[in-house]
């Protein structure tokens, strides 16, 4: 027989009421229940356990043999309960917990370090992992449980993900300060050709997203093809050409100088989603930290794509 489908917190209670008062009265009050109502939680009790726990009279409450063997059980199964509800509680309240997240290198460079840093200081007791990788990586992280969720650019709305657009980023043209167009604000995709052109990593997710607009396009290809965009920053800086990145990307190119000039076909844009596995509720921890990301978009997103829909 499961006995525990019988099992009451509230008949515990009121038995260990009972034990340490050694009046019906005075249980009853600690229990906040009648005392009528309380005689009667206390013979449910000796009825699911099969014995007499008490005896009494009109003025005297002690244990019977079975009553004394229960006490020291009681206590501890009261004692777990409240820890387990305590535990339970500091993890709804953040006290207690852990978030692991993947991003891109790219967002764990510069933006999200912040976000990261505020989330420590408002949950210290929370315990918080970040994992910079590449698209697919990041996915196999999720398949194998070491994530919550990850960051990602490209929608994989498989059986196996869900997703949750954050927002779009758009595109800009890296050139050196010497270059023709480092004056301009934008600048449109049609204007480049005949620039010398740096590929990105044409296996990248970045090459996924800026071929389809950039197929017709006759660049003067320069014959790199590089996968860091530390390795594109000093490229362009010493004269080898221009590209396209990102806007995640841009302070890998600012701290050399070089000009990040606004790709304004609104075409072109990036999109950024959180991805979990199909069907997984995030715990209470890991939602905080999605919503300050959500919160907090880069400066680089326009205004008009940051309250974009998915």
């Amino acid at each position: 027989m499961n006995h525990l489908n019988n099992f009451s917190g509230k008949l515990l209670s009121a038995f260990l009421a009972l034990v340490d008062t050694g009046q019906f009265k005075i249980a009853a009050e600690r229990c906040n229940v009648s005392q009528s109502a309380f005689s009667q939680m206390i013979s449910r009790l000796e009825e699911q356990i099969g014995t007499k726990l008490f005896d009494r009279d009109t003025r005297h409450v002690s244990l019977t043999q079975e009553g004394r063997l229960l006490v020291p059980i009681a206590r501890t199964v009261a004692s777990d309960i409240q820890a387990m509800y305590d535990e339970l509680h500091d993890y709804a309240e953040k006290r207690i917990g852990k978030v692991s997240i993947a991003a891109l290198p790219s967002l764990s460079a510069d933006w999200l370090p912040k976000i990261v840093a505020d989330f420590r200081r408002l949950y210290p007791g929370i315990k918080l992992q970040l994992h910079d990788t590449v698209a697919e990586p990041n996915l196999e992280l999720i398949r194998k449980g070491v994530v919550d969720f990850a960051i990602n650019a490209v929608p994989y709305g498989s059986e196996e993900f869900d997703t949750e657009f954050l927002f779009d980023e758009p595109y800009y043209f890296i050139c050196r300060a010497d270059h023709e167009f480092a004056i301009r604000k934008s600048i449109s995709l049609k204007e480049l050709k005949g620039c010398r052109y740096i590929h990105t990593l044409r296996t990248g997710s970045l090459w996924r997203w800026i071929e389809p607009h950039v197929q017709n396009i006759e660049f003067n290809d320069t014959g790199f093809e590089v996968q860091q965009l530390s390795t594109l920053a000093g490229l362009i800086a010493n004269g080898m050409g221009e590209s396209l990145v990102p806007g995640f990307g841009l302070f890998q190119f600012h701290r050399l100088g070089l000009k990040a000039v606004l790709v304004n076909d609104r075409e072109l844009l990036r999109p950024l989603f959180m991805v979990k596995r199909r069907g997984q509720t995030l715990s209470v921890a890991a939602r905080s930290l999605l919503a300050m990301i959500a919160a907090n978009p880069p400066q680089h997103v326009l205004p008009a794509l940051k309250s974009k829909k998915s």
